[in-house]
């Protein structure tokens, strides 16, 4: 899906703010979802409660979580969990700038 420059702009400022990261690209979502799934994958692997923490702030689903974490190789678990991720934070970006325009 395509989304307009100011959401993920909006979304990349959100993410480096929860994440406590400053190097996250803003204008493409695949080298978003790269080096978000770097950053998750440290968390996961150094710590783990930060990085559940976090998906309950962002209000990632529970079960969604749970099955991209059944899985052997951390790498995709992180990229599971980056995607769950930035889905989320698109789509609550997406509904503030709808509400704000109004």
């Amino acid at each position: 899906m395509h989304y307009p420059a100011t959401i993920i702009s909006s979304t990349t400022s959100r993410l480096q703010t929860l994440f406590e990261v400053d190097n996250l690209p803003a204008s493409n979502l695949e080298a978003l979802h790269f080096k978000l799934s770097r950053v998750v994958l440290q968390l996961l692997t150094s710590d783990l409660p930060k990085l559940l923490q976090i998906l309950y702030r962002i209000d990632v689903d529970e079960k969604a979580v749970k099955e991209a974490m059944v899985a052997d190789d951390s790498e995709l678990i992180s990229e599971r969990i980056a995607r769950l991720i930035l889905k989320r934070e698109l789509q609550k970006a997406e509904l503030r700038q709808k509400y704000s325009s109004r």
